[in-house]
């Protein structure tokens, strides 16, 4: 039976990558920070499906001090992971902080997936035929030139509400950058690392934008379902041999020319070795313990 950790899998794509996937006959683990709404979404698979095998774990990606315990525990229960699926992100009105004092859309969506890949990169190795899936966006257009400089103390401008798009922005391309490098790094080995656009979905995310922007988008918004597609494609397609591509409507796409910018990318992962410690990457003993105080 294949397996998948899914992180955001209660609500929005994740949730419905779940039901996909439990529905191909995969045992799928669900991470996320609500665990009152994991659970109603576990009970309601398997009211449907009595045979799912799926089960819910609590996880904050912007909490460092917490996933290497979190990632000790999914090891535990699925030492082997077929697909990755580091789906988990947010939108804040406001630019805030993390206990690290690291913007919280960038530690949350990237750095925390970073540090969790990390831990299970030994997981997914051991799969024969390993995926690592990564949620990106169009926004990554909005991303710029990645200033890592304004990271720990980001601008606390909100002019036009700008301020907070070009976070996320900046987010959604550190995902796509993160691809690319890490697909580099695992050239030669069996695992398969993409990312993908889903489109606009009609989800919890807008909840936090402003109603202008909601009243503007919902025209064009799809499903969760049909947002989940490549999503699923890319963690279950047999036969499935590229890596290192952003792709969106199951096909491949380029993204914006940052997120294909090589020195860009070994800039940002050095960057997040650093913040963490890390001085072999996927080697999660080799992890110093004492994180990097800004």
């Amino acid at each position: 039976m294949k397996t998948a950790l899914i992180t955001g899998g209660n609500s929005g794509i994740g949730k419905e990558a779940a039901r996909a996937l439990v529905g191909l006959g995969w045992r799928v683990l669900i991470a996320a920070r609500d665990a009152a709404k994991s659970r109603a979404l576990v009970e309601s698979i398997r009211a449907t499906n009595p045979q799912a095998q799926i089960d819910w774990l609590s996880v904050d990606l912007s909490d460092f001090n917490g996933i290497e315990a979190f990632a000790e525990e999914v090891s535990r229960r699925m030492p082997v992971i077929d697909a990755l699926l580091l789906n988990a992100g947010l939108y804040t009105r406001q630019l805030t902080t993390n206990h690290a004092g690291i913007e919280l859309m960038f530690a949350t969506t990237h750095l925390g997936h970073f540090l969790l890949t990390h831990h299970l990169l030994p997981n997914v190795r051991a799969s024969s035929d390993g995926r690592i899936v990564v949620s990106s966006s169009l926004a990554q257009w909005m991303g710029g030139r990645m200033n890592l400089d304004t990271m720990r103390r980001p601008s606390s401008s909100q002019f036009l509400q700008l301020a907070p798009f070009m976070a996320y922005g900046r987010s959604k391309l550190a995902n796509m950058l993160f691809v690319r490098e890490l697909a580099r790094r695992l050239q030669g080995t069996s695992i398969k690392v993409n990312g993908f656009h889903p489109g606009g979905i009609k989800s919890d995310f807008w909840r936090d934008t402003p109603g202008w922007v909601t009243a503007m988008v919902d025209p064009f918004l799809v499903s969760e379902a049909k947002g989940a597609k490549t999503q699923v494609y890319l963690a279950s397609h047999e036969g499935l041999s590229t890596s290192g591509e952003y792709w969106a409507g199951c096909r491949v796409r380029q993204g914006s020319p940052a997120n294909r910018d090589p020195a860009l990318g070994r800039q940002l992962w050095q960057y997040s070795e650093e913040v963490f410690g890390i001085t072999n990457f996927g080697q999660p003993a080799t992890l110093t313990t004492q994180m990097k105080a800004g």
